[in-house]
């Protein structure tokens, strides 16, 4: 299913995003309410469906939530109730935010072992030069629409990074100090032309999975270079983008590492209770029949 092609999996901007995603609601059981049907749209865009397998997918993308559901979830909820546990103890910042990255890395990776297997199973159907070819111009536009953005002023770029690190950290640490505004501001100006290299990046393994579907490859095939090209593309694509991703990495723990030191006592206390908030839905969830 190449719609996780679109998804950044470099360490845990992946898991970021998708926490991003689930707490952007105040309900995650209203968010998996839709989220099959999202996923189903987002199949069909990439894949021309046929007829005779609507009901198929309909019944691989249910079993993929619900695997999620049941396997993941508590795992999130636990990953959260930890961090929440450190905090509260007032725990070293830089080694909070290690475990943190290092444990959140473990899930992701976790989660795309687990995923990939059905997308696979379904994909395998589709491989015929017409169908490839619908895949690869699917991806050809929806690159083009990112390209859009690409085009803005970096001023306008750079203010629009601002606002959504701004709203993403609010979430978590409720009205932000001048202190942390000012080290998203940097954060910001510094990491301003990485998402033009992500971009790069991503298209590179586009490119190559559309390369790899022309082999017809069996299920298993599959699967397995799915995983190295979610978790580790890098070594299929270009080598270099390793060291990126690592400096990215060193940046965005830097910049966690100084926002939790610079949080007040009742921000700590909002982080607290937003996280055991999210990790109690979590479980609700993954308890639901």
């Amino acid at each position: 299913m190449t719609f996780f092609l679109h998804r950044n999996t470099y360490y845990a901007a992946f898991f970021l995003m998708f926490l991003n995603i689930l707490t952007a609601c105040s309900s995650t059981q209203l968010i998996y309410t839709f989220v099959d049907r999202y996923i189903q749209d987002e199949i069909e865009y990439f894949i021309d469906l046929k007829k005779e397998d609507k009901v198929l997918l309909s019944q691989k993308v249910s079993e993929m939530v619900s695997w999620h559901r049941k396997s993941m979830l508590p795992s999130y909820a636990n990953y959260l109730d930890e961090i929440a546990k450190k905090l509260e103890e007032v725990y070293d910042e830089k080694i909070l935010v290690n475990m943190a990255l290092a444990k959140g890395w473990l899930l992701i990776e976790q989660t795309v072992l687990g995923l990939t297997p059905y997308a696979s199973k379904f994909l395998v159907r589709y491989q015929t030069s017409e169908d490839i070819k619908f895949i690869e111009k699917k991806m050809e536009k929806r690159r083009q629409e990112r390209l859009e953005e690409f085009s803005k002023s970096n001023e306008t770029r750079y203010e629009d990074r601002v606002d959504r690190l701004t709203s993403n950290f609010e979430r978590f640490f409720g009205t932000l100090n001048d202190e942390q505004l000012i080290l998203l501001k940097d954060h910001a100006q510094a990491t301003l032309g990485d998402g033009v290299t992500r971009f790069e990046n991503r298209t590179m393994r586009q490119k190559i999975f559309i390369k790899f579907l022309y082999t017809q490859p069996k299920e298993s095939e599959l699967t397995s270079y799915l995983n190295k090209l979610l978790l580790h593309g890098h070594l299929l694509t270009n080598p270099s983008y390793e060291a990126f991703s690592e400096v990215s990495l060193e940046r965005f723990e830097t910049l966690l590492v100084n926002m939790i030191s610079n949080s007040s006592t009742d921000q700590r206390k909002i982080m607290i209770r937003k996280l055991r908030s999210y990790a109690n839905d979590f479980k609700a969830v993954s308890e639901k029949i």
